[in-house]
């Protein structure tokens, strides 16, 4: 017969049973697991959901930290998901710090699956309340743009952000140009028409808090609509860009104290960036704007447009009651495709064409790359103009399309005698900087014909100062113009301007040739060795500043101008994108400007390398807090614009 247990055994199991039990319970609610974390990160308890954001943040910390890449997907497949739920909780709503420890882990932890919770800080972000959500947010987005590319629910969410901004607060402001970066970066196409109605909102152009509050947001909207791309909205664009250009404000001269009317800085601001943002669509808006290029007031638009500026003053206090042909031909020339050039190219050979409507053509067209059409219709419009000043212009201005195919063409003007000496001389001074080698001999020889080489060329006048006092008073003819205030000294007093002698030590034509013939023999068809020339002219023309002009500094000017045009026409994709490192380094305007005609008349093709050069350019600057920051954007990003563009054409 079996024995029953006893008593002692069986309260033995029973205790082991309960302990066993007991222990795996604590094993699902043990507070340093990642499971109770998870679980408790909505507890209605403040201290218990304390205690699961603080373990999770201590989790992601060691994950992240470990460099293992299983334990961090391991970590993100748990936690993400809940993380996002939690911050947009309503629990959660009253404990910020909760929430702020909570997007801190979501913002870096790069995985698509935070969206939510990135949606929900920007859609209710209250300036002053939850600045440091917002910014994490966005600066999420940005960091993972190609993972939100063309979000639309996070796209509504930036506009509704940007909506809230309040740009009079520092803060706030920098927090709005984010939200405009974020859209920037995904181009969600289905904001596009919200963007419009805040582009559209009135803005009367007046001082005031109001309208510049609306005017950033303006200006936010329209930059972003250039990087969507929606061709649909270009007539709107267009007829924005012209309205908001023409408009006038009153506001009191600061000489006189009276009420003034003239263009409204704030609307022409706004116009302005739309005129970027059209530039950026491209092709879709060369046919609506060429009217307004050519001024042709047959179309009922540019009449319409013509009348509204017609009592234009700029917001500089200057008239210019065609302000809207210059306004168009802009945004063109930014969009730089072949088809401006094929447009522009038949009106300026058109010997029909009226040389008022040539002349302002053929700075446009001189403005794009030296295509077959776009040299043959300078050519063609040079010969049928009738007007001298005209064909000098012509001549003058085709330096700036860096071909050296012109060159020969140019020479043979300067070198014939029929021509007027202003036309000579102009030719050749063009043919100077574009000539290789072979061609500068046939430039020396013109100058010689026209008796120039012992001549200073009043292209390049220099004055110094010496240490000569002088009294102005007391002198007559060349020696009392050549009398003149010291730029940097006074007399004893400390008040007074002391007048001293100047010398003119502007070059000869003589001394000039020389400069650029040393060079190109040094360098011929070296691209390379053009560039270091440049670079070391540039620190010579840099040493003598903005307000005075040297003798080394003008030869340096000399040094630098061929340079770099020898740059744009032997150099390749390489080179240029060493140029566009260097253009931080130079701080005259002249040879700022030369690295931007170089950069977009080498690359007729069109470049993304080089544009990517630029884009990564002005990031680097804006995040080292660079002063020059926004100066780099806005002179060099049109041109990676029209690289890109031009880029894509050929692909076509």
């Amino acid at each position: 017969m079996r024995r029953p247990l006893h008593r002692s055994f069986s309260a033995l199991l029973v205790s082991s049973f309960l302990l066993v039990g007991s222990a795996s319970l604590v094993g699902c609610e043990d507070p340093k697991s990642i499971e109770w974390q998870v679980k408790h990160l909505t507890d209605a308890n403040p201290l218990e959901r304390q205690k699961a954001v603080a373990g999770i943040e201590n989790a992601y910390r060691n994950a992240d930290q470990s460099g293992d890449e299983k334990k961090k997907k391991e970590f993100r497949d748990t936690a993400i998901e809940a993380l996002a739920k939690a911050y947009t909780s309503d629990v959660l709503k009253d404990s910020s710090k909760d929430r702020k420890r909570i997007l801190d882990i979501l913002s870096q932890a790069n995985d698509k699956r935070a969206k939510p919770a990135f949606v929900h800080a920007i859609k209710n972000y209250k300036p002053g309340d939850n600045d440091d959500e917002a910014r994490s947010a966005t600066r999420a987005i940005l960091k993972n743009k190609a993972d939100y590319a063309g979000d639309e629910e996070l796209g509504k969410a930036l506009v509704i952000g940007l909506k809230a901004v309040k740009f009079q607060n520092r803060v706030s402001g920098e927090l709005g140009a984010m939200f405009g970066d974020g859209l920037s970066s995904i181009k969600p196409k289905g904001v596009a028409m919200e963007l419009m109605a805040i582009l559209t909102t009135p803005n009367d152009g007046l001082d005031t808090i109001p309208n510049k509050e609306l005017t950033g947001k303006q200006a936010i909207a329209a930059q972003v609509l250039g990087e969507i791309g929606d061709k649909s909205i270009v007539p709107q664009l267009i007829d924005l860009m012209f309205d908001l250009g023409s408009r006038m404000a009153k506001r009191k001269d600061p000489t006189t104290g009276e009420d003034v009317e003239m263009g409204s800085p704030l609307t022409s601001a706004i116009a302005q960036i739309i005129g970027g943002s059209l530039s950026k669509i491209g092709e879709p808006v060369i046919d609506p704007l060429m009217p307004y290029v050519k001024d042709d007031e047959t179309n009922p638009k540019v009449k319409e447009t013509k009348e509204k500026f017609k009592k234009y003053i700029s917001p500089g206090g200057s008239g210019s009651a065609n302000f809207y042909v210059m306004m168009a031909t802009t945004v063109v020339v930014n969009v730089g495709l072949p088809k401006v050039s094929q447009e522009v190219a038949g009106i300026v050979k058109d010997p029909k064409t009226k040389d008022s409507d040539r002349k302002a053509l053929i700075g446009l067209m001189v403005s794009l790359p030296a295509d077959p059409t776009v040299i043959e219709a300078l050519k063609q419009g040079f010969t049928n103009s009738k007007e001298n000043k005209l064909k000098t212009d012509i001549v003058a201005s085709a330096s700036r399309m860096m071909e050296k195919e012109l060159a020969p063409w140019l020479i043979g003007i300067g070198g014939d005698k029929k021509n007027s000496e202003d036309l000579r001389t102009a030719a050749l001074g063009s043919a100077l900087w574009l000539s290789p080698k072979a061609d500068l001999a046939g430039i020396k020889k013109g100058w010689e014909e026209l008796k120039l080489l012992d001549k200073p060329d009043p292209l390049w006048r220099a004055m110094e100062p010496t240490e000569k006092e002088c009294d102005p008073t007391k002198l007559t003819g060349k020696d009392k113009d050549n009398c003149q205030e010291h730029p940097e000294k006074k007399k004893p007093d400390g008040k007074s301007a002391l007048y001293v002698m100047w010398n003119d030590v502007t070059p000869k034509y003589s001394e000039e040739f020389t400069i650029v013939d040393t060079m190109v023999g040094k360098c011929d068809q070296d691209a390379k060795c053009y560039f270091g020339e440049f670079q070391s002219a540039v620190k010579e023309v840099d040493k003598q500043g903005f307000t005075k002009v040297t003798k080394d500094g003008t030869r340096a000017g000399i040094r630098m101008q061929k340079a770099i045009w020898m740059l744009a026409i032997f150099g390749g994709e390489d080179d240029m994108v060493e140029l566009v490192k260097f253009m931080p380094s130079i701080s005259s305007p002249a040879g700022r400007s030369f690295v931007q005609m170089c950069i977009d008349k080498n690359l007729h093709n069109g470049s993304v390398k080089v544009a990517d050069a630029i884009q990564k350019l002005v990031k680097s600057e804006r995040e080292k807090g660079s002063e020059t920051a926004n100066r780099e954007a806005a002179q060099l990003e049109p041109i990676a614009t029209k690289l890109r563009a031009r880029a894509a054409a050929g692909k076509k």
